[in-house]
């Protein structure tokens, strides 16, 4: 019964469940057109819902700065120096635990181009991502994820983490990309793993989108 418990709870953390959900930064009109970007996603990749849920909730607080830094941008909590606008949204997958998240942060083009550089720097350094959890609980170990140069905007990073989460098998993979002054940032995991070729597919859609709006 103890280890169905912790199951399901992890269940609801890794689709975004939970406690509420981080919203936009500011309801201001751009705020809420970017909201509607990502509210249905037709052309999402096969296996996941088109509707989407709220923003993705991680896992685990990394005790790592720099992890906890990409973990937060995913979840909506972008840097806020110069950001005008932000929101998050999220798809649920097929498999078990699998979710498929989106998080764009707005700012001036200069301000972005130095929120990706800091970005870029954590990813180096974030080689594990853990919490203080003692054992192997959570613990994902991040490698380079492989994916087209075109994904990778504005000097971007991908990234693979595989691991545990809850003592559970578990796989992540996460992309931030940059596009004029929207930081992109994807996420795609679940306890059954993520396939690469969707995470791109995903990453593309995400892109094309960005591109619709006049920023």
């Amino acid at each position: 019964m103890a280890k169905l418990t912790i199951a399901c709870c992890l269940l609801a953390a890794v689709a975004g469940c939970g406690s509420g959900p981080v919203g936009d930064a500011r309801t201001t009109p751009q705020a809420l057109k970017i909201k509607a970007l990502f509210a249905d996603l037709d052309e999402i990749p096969r296996g996941f819902a088109t509707r989407s849920r709220p923003g993705w909730e991680e896992p685990f607080e990394p005790v790592v700065q720099e992890c906890r830094r990409l973990f937060n941008l995913m979840a909506g909590r972008p840097a806020r120096k110069g950001l005008t606008a932000a929101t998050t949204a999220s798809y649920l997958g097929e498999g078990v635990g699998q979710t498929a998240a989106v998080s764009l942060a707005l700012y001036g083009s200069r301000e972005a181009a130095d929120q990706m550089d800091e970005l870029a720097a954590a990813s180096r350094k974030c080689t594990t991502a853990r919490d203080q959890t003692p054992g192997e609980v959570n613990r994902l170990t991040v490698a380079p994820l492989a994916v087209s140069e075109r994904v990778l905007e504005g000097g971007g990073v991908a990234r693979r983490l595989v691991g545990r989460v809850g003592g559970y098998p578990y796989e992540m993979h996460l992309i931030v990309a940059r596009q004029g002054g929207a930081v992109i940032g994807l996420v795609n995991g679940g306890m059954s793993g993520a396939d690469a070729r969707t995470t791109e597919e995903l990453a593309r859609l995400v892109s094309r989108k960005v591109a619709t709006l006049d920023l």
